[in-house]
């Protein structure tokens, strides 16, 4: 057919068929290097990295609270079951709870009672108006010397608003720690976290001069509590004697020139702890260490 056809035709005809026959072959080779290309990054996303270690299967997390059997069987045994409990869960308040409870049975190990409180009240803080907890501190106080120091530094920092409760009551006691529980509580920082009702009775009972405490009494009357009342009620009895020539004289009040007002405080603040819920008990303690 081409032979018989004119020159100028066949030279078309030859040149279309070898265009068609590069625009297949181009496109054959476009498909398999497409294809190549396809199948390396396959192989590369699922090839593992040469320098990279088989991956560990993801453990699951410690748990923060001992089971309730093992807590059990600990606190049968005692502190030499209680100890190992409490290095495996760090972060249980109730392991350190039993802990401190057990340190503290007679005779007290004052210093490990008091390290087991301390840590109860890092995981918990709520725990500083535990009767059982305040008991375990303020016994501390009365331990040896380091001890009661580290005693005092929990009341003053550590423990919320309990904490200056607890060195009030060793301020007003006989304790030989109530000089320097009173310098604690008087500390800016320490009457910051102390209730109104402790604050005021404080305030009453450093206060330098009857006129002192009068500017004091409205504030007593609203906020004050039993505290404030065992302040203001010496200061309007006299003494039988003691006063006068040979001290066989009755001596009046300290404050009688106001006594008429701070009887009226006392009266205020007697009428409403009425309405005041009682304390909660202090919970019983183990039978044994």
């Amino acid at each position: 057919m081409l032979t018989s056809a004119p020159p100028a035709a066949r030279w078309l005809i030859t040149g279309a068929a070898a265009s068609t026959a590069l625009v297949i072959a181009a496109a054959l080779l476009r498909d398999d290097a497409s294809l190549d290309a396809l199948e390396a990054a396959t192989r590369a996303e699922h090839a593992a990295p040469a320098d990279s270690a088989p991956r560990r299967p993801v453990e699951a997390p410690p748990r923060d609270a001992a089971p309730e059997g093992e807590l059990a069987t600990a606190k049968a045994r005692g502190v030499i079951a209680l100890e190992p409990l409490a290095a495996r869960y760090p972060k249980d308040p109730a392991v350190f709870r039993a802990l401190m409870e057990r340190h503290a049975l007679p005779p007290p190990y004052h210093a490990a009672a008091l390290a087991a409180a301390t840590r109860l009240l890092e995981l918990d803080p709520g725990a500083a108006g535990d009767d059982d907890v305040q008991r375990v501190v303020s016994g501390a106080a009365a331990g040896p010397p380091e001890v009661a120091s580290a005693a005092l530094e929990l009341m003053a920092s550590g423990m919320g608003s309990r904490g200056p409760d607890l060195l009030y009551d060793l301020a007003v006691g006989s304790s030989a720690l109530k000089e320097r529980a009173a310098r604690r509580l008087g500390e800016a920082a320490v009457l910051e976290k102390a209730t109104p009702a402790l604050r005021i009775a404080h305030e009453l009972r450093v206060s330098p001069s009857c006129k002192a405490r009068q500017a004091l009494l409205q504030r007593a009357a609203t906020e004050g509590d039993r505290r404030a009342i065992d302040v203001l009620s010496p200061l309007i009895v006299g003494k039988s004697k003691g006063c006068g020539f040979f001290g066989t004289s009755r001596c009046p009040a300290p404050c009688a020139s106001i006594a008429g007002e701070i009887k009226q405080t006392i009266q205020a603040i007697e009428a409403r702890a009425v309405s005041d819920p009682p304390a909660p008990g202090a919970a019983e303690a183990p039978p044994d260490r």
